[in-house]
């Protein structure tokens, strides 16, 4: 019974997951900005590349986890693999910050993924595996989360729209493990630099 309770408790915790706007395979020659809502958030963001066209680039995220009462901060490193006219793959190494509200706790820890993106310049599909290991403070729970990623984006000249979905596990060692899942839709816009 307390083993049930313990992982309601922590299962209630923000969820430490990668990125939205890193989960996908191309990196855009330009700044992207998007806002998105969800499942189980809201938030905005931007991807910077390096240079335009430049092969890697930086990204920032700030959101808020309605359901689990957190404000989360994420920033990541970006490097796209190949650059190909139908398939291009990414991966992407950061860090999140998180803020549980109600019960004042601070949750910190890096984030690591690998993505796929299929499709031309209008129309992608982004398969993606997100990892990472996070620590909450005031309770002192680790939990690694472990998410599988499907996207869809459609862009049309310097607009996008997107649908996006994430699910999987966080690993709570010697504890077992607590389900995830999140879909969201999210508008971006492309400025070129």
């Amino acid at each position: 019974m307390r083993r049930a309770v313990l992982l309601m408790l922590v299962g209630s915790l923000a969820h430490a997951e990668g990125g939205w706007l890193t989960a996908r395979g191309r990196l855009q020659p330009e700044l992207r900005l998007e806002a998105w809502g969800g499942s189980r958030t809201a938030g905005l963001g931007l991807v910077l590349p390096d240079a335009p066209g430049a092969m890697a680039g930086w990204s920032g995220e700030a959101l808020y986890a309605f359901f689990d009462r957190t404000a989360e901060l994420r920033g990541a490193r970006v490097w796209q693999f190949t650059k190909n006219r139908f398939g291009t793959a990414s991966a992407t190494l950061g860090g999140a910050a998180h803020l549980v509200t109600d019960r004042v706790d601070v949750g910190l820890g890096p984030h690591a993924g690998l993505n796929l993106a299929l499709g031309g310049d209008v129309f992608t599909v982004d398969l993606g595996l997100q990892t990472g290991v996070e620590l909450f403070f005031a309770t002192l729970v680790t939990r690694l989360p472990q998410r599988l990623l499907l996207g869809v984006d459609l862009r049309l000249g310097s607009w996008g729209v997107g649908l996006h979905l994430r699910g999987g596990v966080d690993v709570l060692p010697g504890r077992g493990f607590v389900g995830r899942g999140e879909g969201t839709v999210s508008v971006s816009w492309f400025r070129p630099r």
